[in-house]
């Protein structure tokens, strides 16, 4: 199995990507590189590290098996970070737009654009509620949490 930290960022993504210096880090563990592959997720980086309740963190350190019923065969699925807090509760994060975690409305004028962009906004929700359920399962399997983060965290909603 390749591991997810072989997936170099890239330029053509239409995210910021890069690596967070690990040099950054006091409280990371694992192993690096420390991949951000958007600007929220180099956000998380720097929260936390400056988060005085986060005693250790790590990215893209777990793997989970999850079904995909658009194939119906099963992936590894790397969540974005994990995160033990000083209280001792240990939390699986994904950082997401919100809007590829609401099933997308059906659209109105049939165009080759819209069916296009329709199935691709489908078939995202539909991978993205698939990795969370395995995910949430495997988080209570272990007495952990899953949280989704999406861009109200990072505004402040």
């Amino acid at each position: 199995m390749n591991s997810i930290k072989s997936n170099k960022p890239s330029r053509k993504s239409g995210f910021i990507q890069g690596y967070f210096s690990l040099n950054e880090c006091k409280k990371y563990q694992g192993e690096g590189p420390i991949i951000y592959r958007s600007s929220w997720e180099r956000k998380f980086c720097i929260y936390c590290e400056r988060n005085p309740e986060i005693k250790y963190w790590s990215s893209e350190s777990i793997c989970i098996k999850y079904f995909s019923p658009l194939d119906n065969k099963y992936h590894n699925y790397f969540p974005d970070y994990l995160v033990k807090l000083e209280s001792g509760k240990t939390f699986i994060v994904e950082i997401k737009p919100k809007s590829q975690l609401q099933k997308p409305e059906p659209i109105k004028r049939r165009t080759e654009k819209t069916l296009k962009s329709y199935k691709w906004a489908y078939e995202t929700w539909v991978k993205n509620m698939s990795k969370k359920n395995a995910a949430e399962k495997y988080a209570e399997s272990r007495g952990w949490e899953y949280l989704l983060v999406t861009e109200d965290f990072f505004s402040g909603k």
